[in-house]
Parts: C-alpha cells; sequence; structure tokens
C-alpha cells in the first residue's frame, strides 16, 4: 500500500463460509475474541463475527506482510474505537470494521483515520419517518424531494456514510446524527454541522467512497 493509499475490503461471507474455514479463521483470533464468539446465542451471528474479525487481521497482515495475522493485538479508545495495540510498526495502521447480515466489510490506512459501515438494504424502509427522528435537516428536505425507490437508496446513503463518518472521527453516538449534515452531489460528498457541537468536534469536510453490491450499501469516509 502506498503512504497515502486506503485499501478496502468486502466480503460477502457465502462465498467463504465453507467446510472447514469456519475453524480455521476461529485460529487468527484472540483468546478474548474466541471468547465473545461464543457467546453469541444464534450460530449465524457467531460465524460472522469470527469471518469479519478474521477479515481484519488479514486485511491489516496485506498491508505489513511481516505480521502473522494472529499476531495483531487491539485495544479500545474513549469512545470505544479499537486501534492497532501491538505490534508496534513504523507507522500506524488506522483501520474500521463493519459487518451487516451477510456481509463483511474492512478499510485500513496507513496515513489517517477511517470508518466504514455497511448495512442491509431493505426496501421495507420508512426512510422519511427514520430520517425525521434522526437525521439533519437538509438530509430529510433532500429526501422529500425524491421518489420512493431513488428516496431508499439516498436513505442507506446517508446511514452508511453518517455511521462511517462517526467511526471515523471516533465519537461513536458521543455526536447525534443529526448534528452534520451529508451533502452529495454527482462530484462530491461533503460534510456539512448543522450544530455548535459538530462544529466543536471539527471543522473540516470529508471524502467519501460508497457503493451496493448484493443487497448491501456500503461507504467509507476518511477523517
Amino acid at each position: 500500500m502506498a503512504d497515502d493509499g486506503i485499501e478496502l475490503f468486502v466480503g460477502l461471507i457465502e462465498t467463504v463460509d465453507t467446510p472447514g474455514s469456519v475453524e480455521e479463521c476461529r485460529r487468527l483470533l484472540s483468546a478474548d475474541e474466541r471468547a465473545r464468539a461464543d457467546r453469541f446465542v444464534f450460530e449465524r451471528h457467531q460465524r460472522q463475527y469470527i469471518f469479519a474479525h478474521a477479515l481484519l487481521r488479514l486485511a491489516l497482515s496485506d498491508v505489513a506482510p511481516n505480521v502473522d495475522p494472529a499476531d495483531w493485538s487491539f485495544a479500545t479508545g474513549r469512545y470505544g474505537r479499537p486501534f492497532v495495540a501491538a505490534p508496534m510498526l513504523s507507522r500506524p495502521l488506522h483501520f474500521s470494521l463493519s459487518h451487516a447480515d451477510g456481509c463483511v466489510a474492512c478499510v485500513v490506512s496507513g496515513h489517517e483515520s477511517v470508518g466504514v459501515d455497511v448495512e442491509t438494504v431493505s426496501r421495507r424502509a420508512a426512510p422519511l419517518s427514520t430520517a425525521l427522528r434522526f437525521f439533519a435537516p437538509e438530509e430529510v428536505e433532500t429526501l422529500r424531494t425524491l421518489p420512493e425507490p431513488a428516496a431508499i437508496e439516498r436513505f442507506f446513503d446517508y446511514w452508511t456514510l453518517k455511521e462511517a463518518y462517526l467511526k471515523a472521527r471516533g465519537f461513536g453516538l458521543n455526536l447525534p446524527l443529526d448534528a452534520f449534515a451529508m451533502l452529495v452531489s454527482r462530484e462530491t460528498i461533503e460534510i456539512g454541522c448543522t450544530s455548535r457541537l459538530c462544529a466543536c468536534a471539527s471543522s473540516s469536510s470529508g471524502t467519501s467512497a460508497g457503493s451496493s453490491v448484493g443487497g448491501f450499501s456500503a461507504s467509507r469516509p476518511m477523517r
């Protein structure tokens, strides 16, 4: 990966869920990660967790090939954002991980904080009523102007972009979703603050890439 590069890894679990693959991925995890996987009630959630965290380790080792996937160690910051605790590298690696029911996404950067979010796209979603509760006024007004198929697509664009931005900033839900707006055009995606809280958190706009595959929507804003 180039010094200013960002690597995005996306996988559909059904394409890798073969006999023996779960156990192979499980062996890459730490004892704590294996214990957490065992606490899931439903097997599909357990398998999804195992595949997701194995993908993260494989992705980091793809960027830093001198580190074995099983040798990564993680800790969490003030608002719960995970980071690489060991081994020590010549340059820190930033990452973000997300998984929905059947899809896993991971992004790795060697030069800036990043975030990724993936969600299952439901055509039964009620974008306007949900947006009225959680989104910024600018986003709500945009959704009002769109016909239903386009409104649902834009709703998931907003949702994944906002979630990924919060991950990139490391605030979690301490920054409300309506405190900032995603300003989406054909050429660019920018971030506008709609409250003093957002202005205090960040005075910069961000860039992003978004995509959809197999019924999922994903976005990865940079800080």
